[in-house]
C-alpha cells in the first residue's frame, strides 16, 4: 500500500470511529457501526489512530467562544495591510478593534476549540495527540534528511526574511542540528503558476528513505484534518487526484502521505509573531512540535492564549488569519502542514470555506446541545476506556 492509499484509509477510519462513539454517546437513535479494524495495519497504527480520536472527543466539547464575526475580523485584516505581521503598531489596532477572548493571555493546557458567535472554528487546540513513538520516529526521519537543511542563515543587519535571520535559530545539538526545509511532491516554484514540480529532496534516495518512514504518522496527521477540517480534507484530496489524472508528479504524490501541498520542517527556531501571507484565511495549518522539553509555549495573541504546547501537540489554525509566534525553546522539531491556494485556482477546484459548527455537526450527526445533556457521563477522558475506542 503506498502512502495516497494509506493517508485515505487512515482518514476514512478515524472519521467513521469519530462519529460512531459520538452517536453512541449522544443515544442517537441509529448509530454508525464501529468501523473494523484493518487487519493489516500495524496495532501501533491502530492506537495512534484510537488515541487521537479520543483526544478530538475530547476537544469537540471543549468548545469556547470569541465575541466577534471572524469573517469580518479577516475581512477588517486584509483592508489593514498588516502583511506578514511585523508591524506591531496595525497589529495592536487590530487587537484594540477585536479583543482576544482572553486578557491577559491565559494558559491553555486542555484540547479544546475556539469559534466565533456564528460557529465558525477558528482553532483545534489538540495537546499531545501524536505518541511519543510517533515522535521517536519523526525523529528519526528529520535525521534521514538532516544533511539537506538549509543552513544559510544571514545576521540581522543584512535584511531578508526572519525565517532565516540567525538570531532566531539556536545553536546545533545532539538531538538536531538546526535549519530548515520545504518539502512538496506537487507545488509551484516561487514566482509560477505553474507546472507543478516535486522538491529535488524527495527525488532523491534520502528523500524516498524520508518518506517511507513518515508514512504512518502523517497519515494519522491526516486523518486529524478529516475530523477537524471535513471540507479541507475533501477538497485537498480531489486537488491532489486531479493533479495525479493529469499525469503530473504521479510517483511521488503517491508516496505522498498526507493531503497537504507541503511540509515545513523547522529545528531549533524560534518564531516571531507573525502572519503566514501566502496561506488561506478559511483553511487550517497543521503545527507539530517535538523534542526534548517540557513546554514549547505558543502565542496566539487575536485568541489572548498561550498555548503550552507538550511534544507531539497539534494547533490547527490560520496561519494568515491569527497572529502568532513560538518562543525558542530547545531542542525542538516543528513540522508545519499546509497548503497553497495558486493551485487550486489553477486545477479550477472550488476552495473550501470556513468550518461552521453547524456544518460540521451535520457531516458527524451530532447535535450540540445532546453533547452538553450526556458529557458528565461519557465524556469525562477517565471514563473513556482504550479498548472501546
Amino acid at each position: 500500500m503506498n502512502g495516497d492509499e494509506l493517508s485515505s484509509d487512515v482518514a476514512d477510519f478515524m472519521r467513521n470511529l469519530f462519529r460512531h462513539h459520538l452517536a453512541v454517546a449522544t443515544l442517537h437513535p441509529n448509530p454508525p457501526d464501529a468501523p473494523n479494524l484493518p487487519a493489516e495495519w500495524s496495532q501501533d497504527l491502530i492506537d495512534a489512530c484510537q488515541g487521537a480520536v479520543r483526544i478530538l472527543i475530547v476537544a469537540f466539547i471543549n468548545i469556547k467562544y470569541v465575541s466577534w464575526d471572524f469573517a469580518k475580523y479577516c475581512e477588517d485584516c486584509k483592508n489593514s495591510g498588516l502583511g506578514c505581521g511585523g508591524n506591531v503598531e496595525r497589529e495592536q489596532e487590530i487587537l484594540h478593534r477585536w479583543p482576544p477572548k482572553y486578557c491577559p493571555t491565559v494558559s491553555v493546557n486542555s484540547a479544546r476549540v475556539f469559534a466565533d458567535p456564528y460557529g465558525r472554528i477558528i482553532a483545534w487546540i489538540l495537546p499531545s495527540i501524536i505518541p511519543s513513538h510517533y515522535q521517536d520516529i519523526l525523529h528519526h526521519a528529520v535525521k534521514v534528511l538532516e544533511p539537506s537543511l538549509v543552513k544559510k542563515f544571514h545576521r540581522p543587519a543584512e535584511g531578508g526574511s526572519w525565517r532565516s535571520n540567525a538570531m532566531f535559530f539556536a545553536p546545533d545539538n545532539n538531538f538536531v542540528s538546526s535549519g530548515q526545509i520545504n518539502l512538496s511532491a506537487a507545488w509551484f516554484m516561487a514566482g509560477h503558476n505553474g507546472p507543478v514540480h516535486t522538491t529535488p529532496f524527495l527525488q532523491r534516495r534520502e528523500g524516498q528513505e524520508f518518506l517511507s518512514i513518515v508514512q504512518n504518522p502523517f497519515a494519522v496527521m491526516t486523518g486529524i484534518l478529516a475530523i477537524v477540517h471535513p471540507k479541507q480534507y475533501d477538497m485537498a484530496k480531489e486537488m491532489k487526484e486531479s493533479i495525479m489524472m493529469s499525469g503530473q508528479c504521479e510517483k511521488p504524490l503517491e508516496q505522498w502521505p498526507t493531503v497537504f501541498t507541503a511540509i515545513s520542517v523547522i529545528t531549533n527556531r524560534e518564531s516571531p509573531f507573525h502572519r503566514d501571507l501566502q496561506e488561506s484565511w478559511e483553511w487550517f495549518d497543521f503545527l507539530l512540535s517535538f523534542g526534548r522539553y517540557e513546554h514549547a509555549p505558543l502565542y496566539l495573541a487575536n485568541l489572548g492564549i498561550r498555548v503550552n504546547n507538550p511534544p507531539g501537540t497539534i494547533c490547527a489554525f490560520g496561519g494568515r488569519a491569527l497572529w502568532h509566534g513560538v518562543r525558542k525553546v530547545m531542542p525542538r522539531i516543528t513540522f508545519a502542514f499546509y497548503m497553497r491556494k495558486n493551485i487550486l485556482k489553477e486545477l479550477d477546484i472550488e476552495s473550501a470555506g470556513w468550518m461552521t459548527q453547524r456544518e460540521h455537526e451535520e457531516y458527524i450527526g451530532v447535535q450540540r446541545h445532546n453533547l452538553r445533556r450526556y458529557r458528565p457521563k461519557t465524556f469525562h477522558p477517565s471514563n473513556v476506556e482504550k479498548s472501546s475506542l
